[in-house]
């Protein structure tokens, strides 16, 4: 998996964003405790986590089609940007500014992520070639588990030996970091499609991945339940974690969220050798996991066993995503991948701005015990509602049974 690093300007893409994505981690405990001495604070960082997924959910289609057609390192930059505009404002705003302008620039930090997420993917996999793209694949994921531990540890240090404000100006940094690491990396554009067609517009392209995806019931399906538990379980947690946790010290908070991206490192690095008929099954058991986590919260556990049950959660969702993952790319042309994983990505975050803002609210009314109740049942019908569907417990129909695929341009090779 490391050899890919030899691949010229790959590895310095893959340093500039792994320190960037270091900055993440500390970005995601640091701002939940810099605005935690608020007496509004779970309206306020309700707010601000919602127009961030907001932001990313208006730019990602977008940013796909911007990707596909201009040079991915500029992009990136570009993203980086809006990113650093949107932490250095809240600094400069301070914990105390008002719910709209941290609405305001969580939108202009979201617009950033969404533009960035598919630049980045497309890059790595450009530079790395068709023939070692897995490898790539492998690399850029297993990268994301591991900075999902070491930053949120970072930041909770950072936070306790000096404050959250500090790790907020470090993640800066750390995007200036990546932008150097992109300048003059002279990459090549993406060309026209590989069959010579007129490139179609992107309005024309999106339908066509719709299409393709509604005409394979399975695959809906499991994007339909990906809205429901996004919008119902991860949408509420987000908000209920970092408020129960960071209620009890930064280190608390540090070790939640690095213990989740713990176990989903070594899910991430141990589930490729999962060999099953029933894959589909398999990854939908893998969502259950998410479920301990739920219920010691509800149950106020001690943090010890929050860290633990926090691990297995983050274990159990790795376990689906890369299983769904490699289902959706064994499953779906090349020229219709992008496509689809946009829109994958897309019905995931299409609810979580408002359900995120509304948790922050109903925390306000409601103890969290009942917002991680409704989290927890709704997690396991939305999970059990899924499996009897045609073709969900395989993650695809036998292979004579898959109609053909229809509107699928091709589009830049990568």
């Amino acid at each position: 998996m490391f050899s890919v690093l030899r691949v010229p300007k790959l590895g310095r893409v893959w340093a500039g964003q792994f320190v960037s994505m270091v900055g993440d981690g500390v970005y995601t405990v640091t701002v939940a405790l810099y605005l935690l001495p608020r007496d509004d604070a779970p309206r306020a960082l309700g707010a601000l986590l919602a127009a961030t997924a907001l932001g990313g959910i208006v730019t990602l289609l977008l940013g796909g089609a911007v990707a596909d057609r201009a040079r991915r390192s500029l992009v990136i930059c570009a993203a980086d940007l809006l990113r650093i505009v949107g932490v250095a404002a809240l600094l400069v705003a301070g914990p105390d500014a008002p719910i709209v302008i941290l609405a305001l620039l969580g939108l202009v930090f979201g617009c950033g992520a969404g533009v960035h997420r598919p630049a980045y993917t497309a890059l790595i996999a450009q530079l790395a070639g068709r023939e070692r793209r897995r490898e790539a694949s492998a690399l850029r994921a297993a990268t994301s588990r591991f900075t999902g531990i070491v930053g949120p540890v970072a930041g909770g240090s950072v936070a306790a030996a000096s404050s959250p404000g500090t790790g907020l100006l470090i993640n800066v940094v750390t995007f200036v970091f990546s932008m150097a690491t992109l300048v003059r990396l002279d990459e090549p554009a993406p060309g026209p499609p590989a069959d010579g067609s007129p490139r179609a517009g992107l309005v024309r392209e999106a339908l066509d991945g719709v299409a393709y995806v509604r005409s394979r019931g399975w695959m809906l399906a499991v994007m339909v339940q990906g809205t429901a538990q996004a919008a119902l379980v991860i949408a509420p947690m987000a908000v209920v974690v970092p408020l129960v946790m960071g209620g009890r010290g930064p280190a608390a908070l540090g070790l939640v969220t690095s213990a989740t991206a713990c176990g989903a490192l070594v899910a991430t690095l141990a589930a490729p050798r999962i060999r099953s008929r029933r894959a589909g099954t398999v990854a939908m058991l893998g969502l259950l996991c998410e479920l301990p986590q739920i219920v010691a919260v509800w149950a106020g556990a001690a943090t010890v066993w929050v860290v633990v049950c926090s691990a297995f959660a983050g274990a159990g969702s790795s376990v689906f995503a890369v299983l769904w993952g490699a289902a959706l790319q064994d499953r779906t042309p090349d020229g219709m991948l992008g496509r689809v994983y946009a829109l994958d990505a897309l019905l995931t975050q299409a609810l979580m701005p408002v359900c995120m803002a509304v948790a922050g609210y109903l925390l306000g009314v409601f103890p969290p015990s009942v917002i991680t109740a409704f989290a927890g049942c709704a997690l396991i019908l939305t999970v059990v509602a899924v499996l009897p569907v045609p073709g969900v417990s395989t993650l695809g129909p036998p292979r004579e049974q898959e109609p053909e695929p229809a509107g699928t341009r091709s589009g830049a090779p990568l």
